[in-house]
């Protein structure tokens, strides 16, 4: 029987907890860290969350991390720990980016991003290995609420616009009497019942928002699931496709309302509800390739 499977089986009273020393540990390193980190912190992160709808779901991603770990608590406590001193290495290195990128080279991204090998370093530096196999996932899922660089932004969005407004000029002349053409990159020139007009696939369409609340998503699904680690990947490697789909979608109904004369429903908070429905469209995606790969190869007893 699995340790895992023995401690279920303990009643809550009397399974393993963290010891006092421990606690203080925790508590102590961590704020240490949160005083360390808190320029970047509410500079980078908090700000963005708050401000950028491309970063909303940021705050939602330290809740998930909590919440794997909240899975695995009687394993973590009753892990046995070990000081390694290799987590002090990795601490130090990521203080030192910290600063590097604070004082010689100023870039936002890698000072954000320096607190996640920080919690790692600072993890293993207490715990060791064994307690690290348990929660190494929870921390790198960290690195999804750091919000990219702006040019690293226009780099992943520019394609997604590309794709999304091919994608509208092949799908819209499936409505009875409408004519398109790709006008330019990301511009479509359409003629419906003798009017003309252009629909311009704008940034806030090209599927980051999406892209990166999906990916966040299948991520999650993909770690919460009983599956094994090639059916992980997979889940994982559909988070792209999915966001693309629902995207187009998304794009195609908005052409649509604007070609039919209907463009107050295209734009403001319709526009943004029309995004929101595409998540449990994306999640019904997940849930159906997670279906397949489970189904797709039966183990029968020997």
């Amino acid at each position: 029987m699995s340790q895992a499977a023995f401690i279920s089986d303990v009643p809550a009273s009397r399974r393993p907890g963290l010891s006092s020393t421990a606690i203080v540990q925790i508590i102590t390193v961590a704020a240490l860290l949160l005083a360390v980190f808190w320029v970047p912190i509410r500079q980078s992160l908090i700000y963005r969350w708050s401000n950028d709808a491309n970063w909303s779901h940021g705050w939602l991603i330290p809740l998930f991390s909590l919440y794997f770990l909240y899975l695995r608590r009687d394993e973590i406590a009753a892990a046995p720990r070990k000081t390694n001193y290799g987590g002090l290495f990795i601490l130090i290195a990521a203080l030192a980016t910290y600063l590097a990128y604070l004082v010689v080279w100023p870039r936002v991204y890698p000072r954000a991003a320096a607190i996640v090998p920080a919690i790692f370093g600072a993890t293993l530096l207490l715990g060791g290995w064994s307690l690290m196999r348990m929660v190494w996932f929870p921390i790198a899922f960290l690195i999804l609420a750091v919000p990219l660089p702006d040019g690293v932004y226009f780099q992943v969005t520019w394609p997604l616009r590309q794709a999304a407004s091919f994608l509208a000029t092949v799908v819209l002349p499936v409505i009875p009497g409408v004519e398109t053409e790709l006008g330019g990159r990301t511009v479509i020139d359409y003629y419906y019942q003798g009017r003309k007009g252009s629909l311009n696939v704008a940034e806030a369409c090209s599927g980051m928002r999406l892209i990166m609340a999906f990916v966040t998503l299948g991520v999650v699904m993909a770690y919460l699931g009983d599956r094994r680690l090639w059916q992980r990947i997979i889940l994982v490697a559909c988070c792209i496709p999915i966001a693309v789909a629902c995207n187009s979608l998304r794009v195609f109904i908005t052409g649509l309302l604007v070609i039919t004369d209907h463009g107050e429903w295209a734009r403001g908070t319709p526009h943004a509800l029309l995004g929101i429905a595409m998540l449990p469209i994306a999640l019904g995606l997940f849930a159906l390739v997670g279906f397949v790969l489970k189904h797709l190869f039966v183990e029968e007893p020997a």
